[in-house]
């Protein structure tokens, strides 16, 4: 079987592409073969292919025009921030091409619906989102449990988690996170990943509520090495968020996420699945779970009056950390044309349309 042939749009040394998608991409085990690059320009693209070691033959490109109508291309992948996506996989997608692009799919629910439907237009074979927690080993082991009856009917789930972004300071590199007309917040990241990742596992919810709050509508920028760089920046994301909602089993749910780092020493994701014969309990350092996995999950038996921790499900690529082996997994999806678990962009819309009606719930924020 011939590889996949890719282009890469925003890949640079140091950046989340090189971080996250080149460990499985540069494998012997991977199924794609990396023919080109799109950067800002085409001397950024030259450097990255000399910096992280691409084939010397590897094409660059400094406009998206380029890569869009490159023949030898099978599978264009957007690993720009939010606000660069729509102008970066529009042209490939008018081309036919099919387009892996990483969540959020656009700026706005206006872009995402525009984005699908020039791909119906063009009649895209393959688009894909990277919503990639939905590959994470936690969401099989928990629906393997919730399966087997451990807990019984479930009836509610609580979530506390903290989302990293959104805190006292923010990095000037990621200051477009500041901005709600960016696309990129607490909300249609952390929080967008996490809720996505716990859909898989108890399923969608029918109705809900939300309180969003900006707290901190002033904060500082700092640099790489912690320092201000620039003072009171204006912020206009919420850095509270509060979801709470009945799921299509009838179970409630209620999930809390802030921005900034932990208690210190304590978990920065608690969730709990409780049934009626006993609750499950999992913890992890944040509520990135499809970054850095969990810490561990435990099953309380309500009959028994036991605690079991339970052995996470390893799946493929067990041997990577869950930045890497999750996407691993999506690639591999697309691969083998395996589109059970893959986020199309009709479900990123669907997504989109979420975040639209918190935003209208919160019209002050």
């Amino acid at each position: 079987m011939s590889p996949v042939r890719i282009g890469i749009i925003g890949l640079s040394d140091g950046s989340w592409a090189a971080k996250a998608h080149l460990p499985y991409l540069q494998s012997p085990d991977s199924k794609f073969e990396i023919v080109a690059v799109c950067n800002s320009s085409v001397q950024s693209a030259a450097r990255s292919v000399k910096d992280l070691k691409l084939a010397a033959e590897t094409r660059t490109y400094g406009n998206a025009e380029d890569i869009a109508s490159d023949k030898d291309i099978d599978l264009v992948v957007c690993t720009t921030r939010v606000d660069r996506h729509f102008q970066s996989i529009l042209p490939s997608l008018k081309a036919g091409k099919s387009v892996f692009v990483e969540w959020p799919l656009g700026c706005s629910y206006e872009e995402a619906r525009e984005l699908l439907r020039v791909a119906k237009d063009n009649r895209v074979k393959l688009t894909a989102v990277g919503l990639q927690g939905r590959f994470e080993a936690t969401v099989e082991t928990l629906r393997e449990i919730l399966a087997e009856g451990r807990i019984g009917r479930v009836l509610s789930s609580t979530i506390t988690a903290q989302g990293l972004i959104a805190g006292p300071t923010e990095m000037q590199t990621q200051s477009y996170l500041t901005d709600r007309g960016s696309g990129g917040s607490l909300l249609t990241i952390p929080a967008m990943h996490l809720l996505d990742t716990v859909w898989q596992v108890l399923g969608e919810l029918t109705s809900f509520q939300s309180l969003l709050a900006n707290q901190r509508p002033v904060i500082n920028l700092v640099g790489d090495d912690g320092s201000i760089v620039e003072w009171g920046a204006r912020k206009t994301t919420p850095d509270h968020i509060m979801i709470h909602g009945k799921l299509e089993s009838g179970a409630v749910l209620s999930v809390s996420m802030r921005g900034g780092t932990p208690f210190k020493g304590s978990p920065g994701l608690e969730w709990s699945i409780y049934g009626e014969k006993g609750e499950v309990r999992v913890t992890g350092p944040n509520g990135f779970i499809e970054i850095f996995g969990i810490t561990k999950i435990e099953l309380h038996d309500f009959t028994t009056d036991t605690v079991e921790e339970i052995e996470l499900r390893k799946g493929t690529f067990a041997e990577m950390e869950p930045i890497n082996r999750n996407l691993a997994r999506v690639y591999e999806a697309i691969a083998t044309g395996d589109n059970s678990v893959l986020c199309s962009f009709e479900e990123a819309v669907k997504r989109h349309e979420f975040i639209e009606e918190v935003y209208k719930q919160n019209p002050k924020i």
